[in-house]
């Protein structure tokens, strides 16, 4: 065993890793605590999510890839809305609820 085994090890977590730092690219007003977040959640969706969709849909490893780079991506879109939602929320609680439920019902305002 040479002392360069253990990067074999590290494969499967590149493309998730990879995903989330594209995804980091485009977090523009989030703080930096916000931004490691983020970059952590989306990175552990893509290792999650990544192999169990490759799994159901029966994916090669090429797909898989993509699919764990995507699922990155996309899940730091989400943390990054979940994140600005939860501040609006913390400023006007009542208001961003008007304002959601005025959007969903299709209400101007």
């Amino acid at each position: 065993m040479s002392k360069w085994d253990w990067l074999g090890d590290l494969a499967p977590y590149l493309p998730p890793a990879f995903g989330a730092l594209i995804g980091l690219r485009w977090a523009k007003d989030q703080t930096p605590r916000q931004k490691v977040f983020s970059f952590a959640t989306g990175f552990g969706l893509a290792v999650w999510f990544g192999p169990a969709l490759a799994e159901i849909l029966a994916l090669g490893p090429k797909t898989t890839i993509a699919a764990g780079i995507l699922i990155a991506i996309l899940g730091m879109d989400a943390i990054g809305g979940l994140l600005a939602v939860a501040a609006q929320f913390r400023s006007d609680p009542p208001g961003t609820f008007r304002a959601w439920r005025d959007a969903w019902l299709g209400r101007r305002r």
